[in-house]
């Protein structure tokens, strides 16, 4: 017996699919299915009235019973016994958290997945598109490390205007602007040749990496 078939009393049978479809996503088994909405429809049914209408064994409606009212949905009172649902409204309440308990677990495992699977990403930029990208990216990091060779006007110009937690280390002041860029989770390998700019941008490992090298040869010296 197909489900939709025992479900005389919706408007529609596109609306007993939906609603079918709706609590297999929650798991229920067909069985459970049919006893929710036969309860639905009917108010309170004995076990016997169930196993009638729903075409489930009556041998089976107790077990179904028991697995429904484990999970909330189904009271029982009175002799003979008989069966019935929650409130729609406190039905509602619990597939919402229900979902809202699923949401979290998937929020969470899915933040957790890409923390550990953040891809590496690595460009090359030249020209003055460079400096554009150089001063959006500072512009909104929070924390900035520069350990340069050299730093020429427009790289102190946007380091100057930049709001984040600055560290700026520059060896020595000449011709030759080369140096590296540390802004929050991404890396800058900077230099400028002829007067044109060239950058290096990554994150992922690749930032990584490089953070982990300064770290390294800072201790070492």
């Amino acid at each position: 017996m197909k489900l939709r078939n025992i479900y005389k009393h919706f408007e529609t049978l596109s609306s007993v699919d939906k609603l079918i479809d709706v609590l297999r996503d929650f798991r229920f088994s067909d069985y459970e299915i049919r006893v929710l909405l036969c309860l639905i429809q009917e108010g309170e049914l004995t076990a016997s009235e169930i196993s009638e209408k729903s075409g489930i064994p009556r041998t089976s409606v107790y077990d179904v019973i028991r697995s429904l009212e484990s999970k909330g949905l189904v009271e029982s009172y009175g002799k003979p016994r008989k069966f019935r649902t929650i409130s729609a409204e406190r039905l509602v309440e619990i597939f919402s958290a229900k979902l809202k308990e699923r949401l979290d677990v998937l929020s969470s495992s899915l933040k957790e997945l890409e923390k550990k699977s953040k891809k590496e990403v690595v460009e090359l930029v030249r020209g003055e598109i460079a400096y554009r990208l150089i001063d959006e990216i500072l512009s909104k990091s929070k924390e900035i490390k520069v350990y340069a060779i050299s730093l020429n006007d427009e790289l102190r110009r946007i380091l100057d205007k930049t709001k984040g937690k600055k560290e700026v280390k520059e060896f020595k002041k000449g011709k030759i602007t080369h140096g590296i860029i540390f802004a929050d989770d991404k890396v800058i390998i900077f230099t400028v040749r002829e007067g044109e700019p060239y950058i290096i941008l990554g994150s992922g490992e690749f930032a990584r990496f490089y953070r982990e090298l300064s770290e390294y040869m800072k201790k070492k010296n």
